[in-house]
């Protein structure tokens, strides 16, 4: 099993490691892995990255792991991929103050992390069925908001350090 112990960077922060792992994408002492959001969280993980080879990732417990992180140990570098889960995005652009506190108050009890773009929120979530409780949750606003579900990598707000009930 290899083993890396160290975030070097962020291959979406950083240009020059992305274009290395751009260009040594079949080196062996380049390798991917995916990783569930909520498995990001901790600093000690078992890997499988995308060639087949065992990783054991041991990063200091202050740490955390992000889509697109490239760690380092045992002359090996891996980019950390983030695997896309559900999510709803509330869109509600156009929405007046009275109604933009009402949503925030409505997403507020559901106790999820939340992901904010400038006319939207997303929320994960954990199942087709809680499409009709988010339905039922925005009935008061359903005529001036637009609620998607998709696909993607989620992260969470930096500024919210919150947990899922």
């Amino acid at each position: 099993m290899l083993k890396v112990q160290r975030i070097i960077g962020n291959i979406f922060d950083d240009p020059a490691i992305a274009k290395e792992f751009e260009s040594n994408t079949h080196n062996e002492n380049y390798k991917t892995i995916h990783v569930l959001r909520h498995d990001l969280e901790k600093t000690r993980l078992k890997q499988k990255a995308s060639d087949g080879t065992a990783i054991g990732i041991n990063i200091e417990y202050d740490k955390k792991m992000t889509h697109g992180d490239v760690l380092y140990g045992d002359d090996v570098k891996v980019l950390i991929r983030q695997v896309p889960e559900p999510t709803i995005t509330v869109r509600f652009a156009g929405l007046e103050p009275k109604s933009l506190i009402l949503l925030g108050h409505i997403i507020g009890n559901l106790h999820r992390p939340v992901s904010l773009g400038n006319d939207s929120i997303s929320i994960p979530i954990h199942s087709e069925a809680e499409i009709d409780m988010f339905r039922s949750a925005f009935r008061d606003l359903a005529d001036k908001i637009e609620l998607v579900q998709e696909e993607k990598i989620f992260q969470p707000h930096k500024s919210m350090d919150v947990h899922g009930h």
